[in-house]
């Protein structure tokens, strides 16, 4: 989960209407954060790994002229947290720039056809394949609607993306999939969000787009369209009673009843495999001779429920540990031949880190599964699955444990296919 924002005024200049949108974004990421405006023809970008207030104090975001602009607060998801993987991304000849939250499944795909084509990729991430795709749409001749919408048609995945162009240096053009993103009705400026937290005090008017719509939003006006037929939407705006507090937790009354009831969402974030990574994690389970899950607190609870489902899905024996009891109970019996699935929500758990520097020093495999990209567990494992969940500020463990569950669960089904356990999945 990542944390979008984007203004467009009449005149004045967006910069510090943005940062401190993003501040009340912080909550959704807070690896990296980053601005793109455009003034007198000319885009300007400023990014860097760190807090929002680290990245302003080296950066000043505040200076950036124009009164159109996006910016982005980033928890990762494909790429560790770094300068290059900040958002937003631009094109190769830096006329346009994206911000996205979500996760492209085919931008693997996408990446190659790409580079086939000469384009320059600078990070790792997914959603540069956005402003890339977005450039070759402009190149063929396509205004900045038409190519905006014919990229969107090539995307698989989940997304809430906004986009400002040097060529129509007037309009922010927006999508939703299956991730929150909210129109800001302001007197003489227009706002793009995550959600409404961003633009609270400046007001309470607001469009909540659907999946499977664009939106063209200018300093006065907005349009709304589906993607499918081009159909234009007529949307009336609704009247949010709220205090900022309360749209920081969008309405709940705190954190955890939140989180609850993100879990559709973030469960279906889990599901979506990336295949390449999957069947790396598949093909080390199988070869393993000892086959131990090592996790602590709630993880641990999730380990124990994927051992049931290793059992009886794929026939494959698992030892569920908990961490700070594993080099005590089984640190004899590690060897060459064991294979160590880590869970960490966090990926720095300090007593799931130490039994695996005790595995890795004996030639274990060392595998994990974790939130948090450029963690230590995804930099020691030899393979890793990121579960998607987004940060989890309730201290009690709710969407990032079913999360694991969903992980986990895929994890067996892969497996029990490829060991002929069942027919298909």
């Amino acid at each position: 989960m990542c944390g979008i924002t984007g203004c467009v005024t009449d005149g004045r200049a967006v910069a510090g209407i943005l940062y401190k949108s993003l501040k009340r974004l912080e909550y959704r990421g807070y690896d990296s954060a980053g601005m793109a405006t455009i003034f007198n023809g000319v885009l300007y970008v400023k990014k860097d790994q760190g807090k929002i207030d680290e990245v302003n104090e080296r950066l000043n975001f505040s200076d950036m002229p124009g009164n159109i602009g996006i910016a982005h607060t980033r928890w990762a998801t494909h790429g560790a947290p770094s300068k290059v993987n900040a958002h937003p991304h631009t094109d190769c000849n830096n006329k346009l720039a994206v911000v996205h939250n979500g996760v492209i499944e085919n931008f693997m795909e996408l990446k190659k056809e790409l580079l086939d084509l000469n384009h320059r990729f600078v990070s790792k991430t997914d959603t540069e394949v956005v402003a890339h795709l977005l450039e070759e749409n402009l190149k063929k001749g396509e205004d900045f609607f038409s190519a905006f919408v014919n990229t969107i048609k090539r995307l698989n995945g989940s997304y809430a993306l906004a986009t400002i162009y040097v060529g129509e240096p007037d309009k922010i053009l927006v999508a939703k999939q299956d991730m929150p993103l909210l129109i800001g009705i302001g007197d003489g400026c227009m706002f793009v969000a995550s959600d409404a937290a961003a633009f609270i005090d400046e007001t309470n008017k607001t469009i909540i787009l659907q999946n499977g719509e664009v939106a063209v939003v200018t300093a006065k006006s907005y349009e709304i369209y589906r993607v499918k037929d081009g159909t234009k939407v007529m949307r009336n705006p609704i009247i949010l009673d709220w205090t900022l507090e309360m749209a920081e937790k969008q309405g709940f009354p705190h954190y955890t009843l939140k989180e609850i009831f993100e879990q559709p969402l973030t469960i279906k974030n889990a599901l979506r495999l990336q295949d390449t990574y999957v069947d790396l994690l598949t093909e080390f389970l199988d070869r393993g001779e000892k086959i131990f899950m090592i996790a602590a607190g709630t993880s641990y609870h999730a380990c124990l429920a994927a051992s049931y489902m290793f059992s009886k899905l794929a026939r494959l024996a698992t030892y569920p540990v908990i961490a700070s009891e594993f080099i005590e109970n089984y640190g004899h019996s590690i060897d060459i031949g064991t294979v160590i699935l880590a869970v960490s929500q966090s990926g720095e758990t300090a007593d799931v880190l130490n039994a695996l520097e005790f595995a890795r020093l004996r030639a274990a495999t060392i595998l994990g599964i974790t939130n948090v990209v450029g963690s230590t567990l995804t930099r020691i494992s030899r393979a890793y699955w990121l579960q998607n969940a987004g940060p989890e500020i309730g201290v009690a463990a709710t969407k990032t444990f079913t999360s694991q569950l969903i992980v986990l669960a895929q994890l067996a089904l892969r497996l029990a296919k490829k060991r002929g356990k069942i027919a298909q999945y």
